[in-house]
């Protein structure tokens, strides 16, 4: 079967924020071609049953219910790290989200973006996203994409989180996301605040990486 065109990484980042930032989420999907649900996917799972996967690699159990039969596609299989099955909801509720606000960024399928999003106890309207999706150019890792994007994305110095580069970037003063490799894949960690009281960007990017290492355990490098 022809393999689909890699996914614009850039989509990824857009998945993670909301408002401005969101090309609307369902812009993260990707042109190419799907892996049809009786066909054996690129992480070597067949779909012939008549329900569509609901576990990650380690069989453990999405928090939702998948819609999606190209959820895992080509264009997020470069690492088996599943965010809505590493984060436990106690980690959610400790770092101040909603663990029952849980839900798929998916919004179509065979998206790029591969992972969950949940709400801040204190604005609803606020999140954190944290998502999977392959690297254009998995050779050039970080940097490539750091150069690839050097004219959208407002970089920041790079940091070092348990002896792992990490990249942190932002498109909007509200917005703010944390990057770090795993496999032939990137691992972004989100935030996006709303409202009159919104703390500022330098904050943003703190909690972003903060969260980041929290889970940075769980994520294959």
């Amino acid at each position: 079967m022809q393999r689909a065109l890699r996914a614009n990484p850039l989509r990824l980042l857009a998945c993670l924020g909301a408002g401005a930032l969101a090309l609307a989420i369902t812009s993260c999907s990707t042109t190419g071609v799907a892996v049809p649900s009786s066909a054996t996917s690129s992480l070597g799972h067949t779909s012939e049953q008549p329900n569509i996967r609901q576990t990650d690699d380690a069989g453990r159990s999405l928090p939702f219910e998948n819609q999606f039969p190209n959820r895992w596609s080509i264009n997020n299989d470069g690492t088996t790290y599943e965010p809505c099955t590493a984060v436990e909801p106690n980690t959610a509720s400790q770092f101040g989200l909603i663990p029952d606000s849980v839900r798929d960024v998916a919004a179509s399928d065979f998206q790029t973006a591969r992972g969950c999003k949940w709400k801040f106890r204190d604005d609803g309207r606020s999140s954190l996203s944290q998502a999977v999706g392959n690297l254009m150019q998995p050779e050039n890792g970080l940097t490539g994409y750091k150069q690839q994007y050097a004219a959208t994305v407002e970089w920041r110095p790079d940091i070092q989180i348990q002896g792992r580069r990490a990249i942190v970037g932002s498109t909007m003063p509200s917005e703010c996301t944390v990057f770090v490799e795993s496999g032939a894949a990137i691992v972004g960690t989100g935030i996006t605040r709303f409202g009159a009281e919104k703390p500022p960007l330098d904050d943003i990017c703190e909690s972003a990486i903060s969260f980041l290492q929290i889970t940075i355990g769980n994520i294959p490098e």
